[in-house]
């Protein structure tokens, strides 16, 4: 059975993950620096609120990659494919949340709300009535396979449970770490697995979420789930060995985590920086029209796009638009495809660092 937070709030040792706190400590400050001296924030988020969609449902099983998506952006399906569906509904659950907690405090209806942004439209027919609310009737934590990793308490239990996980939450007043109360909260979620469906998904945008809200890095920008995607099977075993004995080995490894994606994040910035400079050098050299930011804006936002795009986005013609892409192939910034009319380019640049990073 479940233990309550409040009997377990000592259940660690410090010492045995202090370097990887100090490190990740560290790590924090130098991205929060490295975000507030970027004076591109417009360019900085989109792609990267899209990688962490990606990778968070990739751990649920879901592939799909960031050209399929962008590609989606300017030549969507008459039928949505749910992968697409998904990207979407991330999106719009993480804009609602930094929203709302930018002026409220975590509650029961704020993740109601979370989970309907999230799970609406992909949720199968049989489960639509579970959209919003906690489960009412009790699930079981299984692996791949459908072999039973732990039992969540009786949905009856689920309010008592996240009443206490959300006062946690919410406490200010206590003298943890913020640092081991985000790894203590993620691994208490999804043991309550409150939701009929996409514990794991609201489990993980609840992370970057309460890492701004609790002022650990002032940007909701720090995305966790690229780098648990590359340890799945371990994520799932120490997530599984916390709710057996003590935080250590979890919090060790959720810390681990957040070392890996913060590197990620500062070598995304700096990579993303140089581009730029060199990007808005050529543009302006090539481009005499006042219009060269908002193209440079259009590229970083939207690596593959066409002349339609473009035109909508910086006002102009799209036979404009097009000669505007078509100089810019010349210079080697983008990549044209084959086809002759309705032609589609690839910011190849941004895309080779969007995967890497």
């Amino acid at each position: 059975m479940l233990q309550f937070l409040n009997s377990r709030l000592t259940d660690y040792d410090i010492n045995f993950f202090i370097n990887e706190l100090f490190e990740t400590s560290k790590l924090f400050g130098v991205l929060e620096a490295k975000i507030e001296d970027y004076k591109f924030s417009r360019i900085l988020f989109p792609v990267l609120h899209k990688k962490e969609a990606i990778s968070s449902m990739a751990i649920e099983g879901t592939q799909t990659t960031i050209s399929d998506v962008l590609e989606h952006e300017i030549f969507p399906q008459k039928k949505e494919n749910k992968e697409f569906v998904e990207v979407k509904n991330h999106a719009d659950a993480l804009l609602y949340g930094i929203n709302y907690l930018k002026e409220n405090s975590f509650s029961n209806n704020f993740l109601y709300e979370l989970h309907r942004k999230m799970m609406v439209n992909i949720m199968p027919d049989s489960k639509k009535d579970f959209i919003g609310k906690y489960k009412t009737k009790n699930n079981r934590i299984v692996t791949s396979l459908g072999k039973l990793v732990f039992t969540p308490p009786d949905f009856k239990e689920t309010p008592k449970y996240m009443n206490e996980l959300i006062g946690f939450m919410n406490n200010t007043q206590e003298s943890m770490n913020p640092l081991i109360k985000a790894a203590i909260m993620h691994s208490q979620f999804e043991s309550i697995h409150p939701f009929e469906d996409g514990n794991g998904r609201i489990g993980r945008l609840l992370i970057t979420l309460y890492f701004y809200k609790a002022n650990i890095i002032n940007f909701p920008f720090f995305y966790i789930s690229e780098a648990i995607s590359q340890d799945k099977a371990v994520y799932y075993s120490k997530l599984t060995s916390s709710r057996e004995g003590n935080y250590n080995e979890w919090i060790k490894f959720f810390l681990q985590k957040c070392i890996v994606q913060a590197k990620n994040h500062i070598s995304y910035i700096d990579s993303l920086n140089q581009l730029y400079e060199k990007t808005k050098s050529i543009v302006q050299e090539t481009i005499n029209s006042s219009n060269f930011d908002r193209i440079i804006e259009c590229m970083f936002t939207h690596p593959i796009l066409n002349s339609k795009l473009l035109s909508e986005k910086i006002g102009v013609t799209t036979i404009q638009a097009r000669r505007y892409l078509d100089i810019l192939e010349t210079k080697n910034l983008l990549l044209g495809d084959d086809r002759q009319r309705n032609r589609t380019y690839y910011f190849h640049e941004l895309l080779d660092l969007a995967r890497r990073n």
